[in-house]
């Protein structure tokens, strides 16, 4: 059965097995979603879930410095840091690893006192569950109206969990078992995006609990992923991705790095746009008109008129109005008051997205945009881009990371904190207590 292959490859695969190149990335995407947890942070859109939150722990609210239980602390922290959609991904899972992975991990590394290497192997194997269970759900899963994030999220968290309570075979095949059934979340519940990362924290906080119940003796159905997960979340399942290249493929390879806010299917048209007004020296001013194309997964979470900043992050012709506009589209040009610009709404109103089904044929391989920018004096200038920048075909650099991280987090910890946070991820391999990191992760106070 898969989840008994998957249990002895979580259990017997050293930090050892793992090339150094693989080291290396992982802690860069560590880093990236600590930055994406800072960016979530300024928003502030976590509060009123941590308001419901009570109790004396042990794992460390980022930013807040308060401290909760394990499973809270991870609630909290994949909601904060989901809640910016800034975090990596990945193209053939349509969802995000780190969400649900790094925030658990940390939560649990931070109580157990864990190395450096020991976080960076949970990482690291946690991703694998998540992106190997997701290729095979993938892109049905989310056709049929669910979000892969909090799908997939609690495999992760319960395999990286699994590492960490140092489990044998059986138990973290028990906890991945128990977890496929604990990971659940809507794609329509992106169109309310104040609320919509619950649904993420609660597979980090389930996979936590489903390694707990296995570690108290508790069984998980062998069967579960071929007879339930696999039946549950894909039309026409393929199993076949789950083992190909188990143990000697580390799929964290795959994943890619954002350097826009919002939904990754506004970044390719984002990118063709701007390519083209930077290289034509094109004005806002000088634009008739705008046409993208996208594929047919990609427009389902389109939401073509916002109506706040939140509907903002959906929004095509929104990220590159305002994009043209500011020059970026950060998380923090996703507002209310941006939306409503008079400027913004007016370019809004010239960008045409359709679907153009000859997208779809590469789909997931490809993930990319056709732009099109009529100008006022009959001129036109076309493009296309095959994925978006930050795509493992065209990275960002370890430096590129560093410098988004450090834009993120300096309002919150200072430039020397964002400093030490950028030097002891850096040195993560190294560290005796994964919590000498987690304790810089607080923001400065005024004195």
């Amino acid at each position: 059965m898969i989840v008994n292959e998957l249990g002895r490859f979580v259990a017997e695969t050293g930090y050892e097995d793992i090339p150094a190149r693989v080291v290396d990335l992982a802690k860069t995407r560590i880093l990236d979603l600590l930055a994406a947890a800072m960016g979530g942070f300024r928003l502030g859109l976590y509060r009123p879930l941590l308001e419901c939150l009570d109790g004396k722990g042990e794992a460390t609210v980022w930013g807040e410095g308060v401290k909760l239980p394990v499973r809270d602390a991870a609630l909290i922290n994949s909601f904060m840091a989901h809640s910016t959609y800034l975090e990596d991904g990945s193209r053939y899972i349509g969802g995000h690893p780190s969400s649900t992975v790094i925030p658990a991990v940390l939560a649990l590394g931070e109580m157990r006192k864990s190395t450096g290497k020991e976080v960076i192997r949970s990482v690291i194997i946690g991703y694998d569950i998540v992106l190997r269970l997701g290729r095979a759900i993938y892109p049905s899963t989310t056709v049929r109206g669910f979000q892969t994030t909090a799908v997939l999220g609690a495999a992760g968290s319960a395999t990286a969990s699994s590492i960490l309570l140092g489990f044998d075979a059986t138990t973290a095949k028990n906890a991945l078992a128990i977890a496929c059934n604990l990971g659940v979340g809507l794609k329509e519940a992106l169109k309310t995006p104040n609320s919509q990362p619950l649904q993420v924290g609660r597979s980090a906080e389930g996979g936590i609990l489903a390694a707990y119940f296995a570690q108290k003796g508790v069984s998980g159905y062998d069967a579960i992923i071929e007879n339930g997960f696999l039946k549950a979340f894909g039309d026409q399942p393929n199993d076949g991705r789950i083992l190909s290249g188990l143990g000697r493929e580390f799929l964290i390879e795959e994943t890619y790095v954002k350097v826009h806010g919002g939904c990754r299917g506004n970044h390719a048209p984002i990118d063709v746009i701007l390519s083209l007004v930077k290289k034509e020296k094109i004005l806002p001013a000088d634009i008739k008109e705008i046409r993208i194309k996208i594929d047919s997964v990609t427009m389902v979470a389109e939401i073509h008129s916002p109506m706040n900043g939140e509907q903002g992050q959906f929004s095509i012709p929104f990220a590159v109005a305002v994009a043209l506009f500011e020059g970026n589209a950060s998380p923090f040009q996703y507002t209310d008051e941006k939306v409503n610009d008079p400027r913004i709404r007016s370019m809004m109103s010239r960008i045409l997205v359709a679907v153009d089904t000859s997208l779809d044929k590469d789909y997931p391989e490809k993930r990319g945009a056709r732009g099109e920018v009529i100008l006022t004096d009959g001129r036109r200038f076309a493009s296309s881009i095959d994925n978006a920048f930050g795509e493992p075909e065209q990275p960002f650099s370890a430096q590129d990371i560093q410098n988004k991280f450090i834009a993120l987090a300096d309002d919150v910890l200072g430039k020397q904190g964002s400093l030490e946070v950028c030097n002891l991820v850096g040195v993560l391999d190294d560290l005796k207590d994964v919590g000498l990191l987690v304790a810089k992760t607080c923001r400065v106070r005024e004195k």
